[in-house]
């Protein structure tokens, strides 16, 4: 018999792993004191093992909060479903949330769990950026106010949430019993980014996550300030927005200026 071509192996490998209709086992030679089923079955369970793991290590606290048994179970089933296509394991687990919420459609309080685990993941190697510090908007004239806006931190995540799953993370991080599962009496906001060398998350309310998104679509501060004041009082509107910058320079969520003059 002709020997196959390396690519013919990995292919007919690569489909064992999937459970593929595959040829590899008439590839392997028989001898020794294990079958040549027995071997490629090995293979077989350390690709998942080896993906379970990562799974496990991306998304700490939902497995803590589902318990070995249920997590186990649902990654392996995720695994099947969803196989790698990267060659970096960093990016395996993307979907997962997404697949929780389908698997687990009476408890979103699990995917939501799950999103804050990946997001402060990706948070903590996301790109670098540095904070403008409140010395260089002092520096800006009046004038410059009127049209200057702002770049935000490129690690920034924003996400609704409608339970408690910010407290149930919280509670599992200090290696409490986690509070019961409870949707929020009203719509809230979970931002995540990274300060320096930390990934950092908070919640939001609505007008600070309109504000937010309206800065991130380019629109002026001064723009901003203007829709707050449709929604508050001129003093109102000017303590929410002044807070808001306050906030955002403390928080390293600021990354550069646009619109203003260099």
């Amino acid at each position: 018999m002709k020997s196959p071509e390396l690519t013919d192996l990995q292919v007919a490998f690569h489909d064992h792993l999937l459970n593929l209709p595959s040829t590899l086992s008439q590839e392997v030679s028989e001898g020794g004191r294990i079958s040549v089923d027995h071997r490629l079955h090995i293979y077989h369970n350390a690709y998942r093992a080896r993906l379970l793991e990562n799974l496990q290590d991306a998304y700490e606290k939902t497995w803590a909060y589902l318990g070995d048994e249920t997590f186990e179970s649902s990654a392996l089933a995720f695994i099947e479903d969803n196989p790698p296509r990267h060659r970096n394991l960093r990016w395996h687990g993307a979907a997962f949330p997404q697949w929780l919420e389908n698997r687990f459609p009476q408890d979103l309080d699990i995917a939501e769990l799950a999103r804050i685990d990946w997001q402060l993941r990706q948070a903590f190697d996301g790109p670098n950026a540095t904070p403008v510090s409140s010395a260089e908007l002092a520096r800006l004239s009046a004038g410059d106010w009127a049209s200057v806006g702002f770049q935000l931190v490129p690690t920034l995540f924003i996400a609704p949430l409608r339970f408690n799953s910010v407290s149930i993370w919280h509670a599992i991080d200090q290696e409490l019993t986690p509070p019961v599962a409870e949707p929020l009496p009203a719509l809230t906001w979970l931002l995540i980014w990274r300060k320096g060398w930390q990934p950092h998350f908070r919640t939001i309310q609505t007008a600070e996550h309109a504000a937010l998104v309206q800065l991130q679509d380019g629109a002026s501060f001064a723009q901003v300030c203007a829709a707050l004041g449709e929604q508050f009082s001129d003093r109102e509107a000017a303590s929410v927005a002044a807070e808001g910058l306050r906030t955002w320079l403390q928080d390293g969520l600021i990354v550069g200026l646009t619109g203003a003059p260099a």
